[in-house]
């Protein structure tokens, strides 16, 4: 093994040791419902030994593995394979629990933890028999996972290497100059976002456990609910109200929130994103809201407006929470909408998947601009701007390019994950339409995945999950670094 392997896997190791010891941190928090339900304490030791071994595990490697780590340098492939590697591990530690309370088996257990992780939502728990203090710890994946595992440890590590990291999990913002400091406001942000969504719950009626869950799961656009009915249980257009608030505040750019919040509102209208984000969002309320009510799955028209608008605004934002009995049931014209709202998804650096909406916008605007080049005025010069946080950018070719790879990437590994469901029985709507949801971390469904489904599919769904999380080439590099790194390392033992 080369020197400057070996060196980079120091710095590796430094990132996920540490990352180990914050995973395995957030892991006790589930144990404060003991606080009102000592009755659960037979379920304390699934979570502490979980929790406990991986410290012990982040810090083994950090102590052993990570010397001199913060003096070397990391390339984007290692950046990508150590942000891979952490939300690999941190998977597996957060499905450890739910194997040793006896909840689900293996298979089921890496599903519903890279389902939680990666805010997607699917799942194959039964809420209704699922004790308290597992519920939480289903809603701290999507916490953890919403903002970033990156991002988190991004808080507390600070170096040169931290961009690199904090770019290949996704994250564009920059509302500080330094990274940690980018890191720690939108934690702040979205930690306060989340406050503040509980307190308004509870105020609507919301018991203060379904507030906490609720408000964590909305803001994360993750989707876990806590009653096997998920919104409708709680039958209020207040809540619904909030939670479509939520959802909007958490598929929205971090950095339009900063902005925001210091009072700048025109160039939050004006970032490229805003309007298209809000045309779609109200165009297809009101298709759905139309359809629901001609189909008769409405009882009158402002059921149908309000049932429209909560589950555009839930899938658009990928987050899944629902009003409706089943997904299954609707009609066909409305789960084809839902299925285009579930591949655009929110906006770049949110917590919501899809393409993203800024990538839609460069879509459509490249489009409109060739047409213009080709049927224009040949002898007049023309820009590609695009509007971005208030400013007016030249859109360059390399990104244009960049952006119709990654969507053209992102729509074959739907068709491939479609053609996987359909090889296990899947009807080729059914195996689409669960596709998008997965690979947008949306986390609907019409009944194809479930507790009962092979372990293969639940395999296949799981990666499907964790590429649209990363946004597919992260994952792709990672592995290839990870390949390439287990080679290395053999061809070493090999020589010895």
């Amino acid at each position: 093994m080369t020197s400057a392997h070996r060196n980079s896997a120091h710095t590796v190791a430094r990132y996920t040791g540490t990352a180990l010891m914050l995973i395995g941190a957030t892991m006790f928090v589930p144990l404060v419902v003991l606080l009102f339900r000592p009755q659960e304490a037979p379920l304390a030791p699934c979570i502490i030994f979980p929790a406990v071994t991986t410290m012990l595990a982040g810090y083994l490697i950090c102590f052993f593995l990570a010397k001199d780590g913060r003096a070397l340098t990391l390339s984007r492939a290692e950046a990508a394979g150590t942000t891979l590697l952490i939300w690999v591990l941190a998977i597996i530690a957060y499905a450890v629990p739910l194997v040793c309370s006896g909840t689900l088996d293996a298979s089921q257990a890496i599903f519903e933890s890279t389902s939680g992780l990666t805010t997607t939502g699917l799942s194959v728990v039964d809420v209704a028999s699922c004790p308290m203090m597992l519920l939480l710890h289903r809603s701290m994946m999507h916490y953890v996972g919403g903002v970033g595992l990156i991002l988190m440890l991004a808080c507390i590590v600070s170096d040169s290497h931290g961009l690199k990291l904090y770019s290949a999990e996704g994250h564009t913002e920059r509302l500080l100059a330094r990274t940690s400091s980018s890191a720690r406001m939108v934690l702040v942000l979205y930690t306060a976002i989340i406050a503040v969504g509980t307190v308004a719950y509870i105020v609507a009626g919301m018991p203060a456990f379904d507030a906490v869950n609720i408000s964590i799961s909305a803001v994360s656009t993750g989707g876990f609910a806590v009653r096997p009915d998920s919104m409708a249980s709680y039958d209020s257009p207040a809540i619904e109200a909030i939670t479509v608030a939520l959802m909007v505040a958490g598929a929205t750019n971090f950095l339009l929130n900063f902005m925001l919040l210091r009072g700048k509102f025109r160039t939050f209208l004006r970032h490229a994103e805003t309007p298209m984000f809000l045309a779609i969002a109200a165009g297809t309320s009101v298709m759905i809201a139309g359809l629901l009510y001609a189909s008769g799955q409405a009882g009158s028209l402002l059921d149908a407006a309000r049932a429209g608008v909560f589950q555009a605004v839930s899938v658009m934002t990928s987050t899944g929470l629902q009003t409706v009995p089943s997904f299954g049931a609707l009609a066909p014209g409305i789960l084809y909408i839902l299925m285009l709202l579930m591949v655009i998804g929110g906006e770049a650096g949110s917590t919501s998947g899809g393409i993203k909406v800024y990538r839609l916008v460069v879509c459509v605007k490249s489009l409109i601009w060739a047409l213009r080049d080709k049927f224009g005025h040949r002898r007049r010069v023309y820009s590609n701007k695009i509007n971005r946080f208030g400013a007016s950018i030249e859109c360059t070719p390399e990104e244009i390019a960049s952006v119709r790879t990654f969507v053209g990437v992102y729509l074959l590994l739907l068709i491939a994950c479609g053609f996987i469901f359909s090889l296990f029985g899947a009807s080729l709507g059914d195996a689409l339409f669960e596709s998008a949801s997965c690979l947008g971390n949306t986390g609907i469904g019409v009944g194809f995945i479930q507790a009962g489904s092979p372990d293969a599919v639940l395999i296949v769904a799981s990666i499907a999950m964790l590429f649209g999380r990363l946004e597919i080439f992260p994952l792709i590099f990672g592995l290839k670094w990870m390949l390439k790194s287990i080679g290395e390392e053999a061809r070493h033992v090999a020589h010895r």
